[in-house]
């Protein structure tokens, strides 16, 4: 039965965005500093940092070599927030909207005609420490990269996709739903 299953396919053809290059790289970033101008922590003050939002925009890249391989260039910027606590654990000065950026090059697989998708999959702050009349933290980020082109291949089709139904919560007998409505069908005869 499988087998012949297998053998009533069609060959069609579909636009799909395939994958050229597919990498993630770990980044860390320490010794980010924000000054505290005027004000001064209280003795025995912690820090409290949280990352708001990190964004990963492709900014340029080269010439594809021989093999489809070019250097991509992709822009990092990370929002995130300060707060200082005193030894209580009360929140005495916040600072908001704080920004750092930096740029990161990478090999991708990448011919003329894929763009690329840049995402930070995963950020962390910390530790962050007062040195003086500044906060200096150490950020970890997880940068996931590929390379995509929209493109047609034929593959082997064996009919549309149908849904299945839901599986839903059962209502508790004696309530049966749908109830047998009618007799089973006779199994079909072979050759019909």
């Amino acid at each position: 039965m499988e087998m012949e299953s297998l053998r009533n396919f069609e060959t069609i053809c579909i636009e799909v965005p395939k994958v050229y290059d597919f990498c993630f790289q770990a980044e860390r970033r320490e010794n980010i500093c924000t000054p505290l101008n005027t004000f001064m922590p209280p003795t025995g003050a912690t820090v409290r940092c949280t990352i708001k939002n990190a964004t990963c925009s492709e900014v340029s890249r080269s010439e594809p070599n021989e093999s489809g391989r070019a250097n991509v260039t992709f822009a990092v910027v990370v929002t995130y927030k300060l707060e200082i606590l005193n030894t209580e654990g009360e929140v005495v000065q916040t600072f908001r909207g704080l920004t750092f950026s930096f740029t990161k090059t990478v090999v991708l697989c990448a011919p003329e005609g894929t763009f690329t998708n840049c995402e930070i999959v995963n950020a962390a702050c910390g530790p962050c420490l007062i040195l003086g009349n500044q906060i200096c933290c150490t950020f970890d980020l997880c940068i996931v990269i590929q390379s995509v082109a929209i493109v047609k291949i034929l593959i082997p089709s064996f009919g549309f996709c149908t849904p299945a139904l839901c599986e839903q919560v059962s209502p508790e007998g004696p309530f049966v739903c749908p109830p047998t409505l009618f007799p089973p069908q006779c199994p079909p005869l072979a050759g019909r």
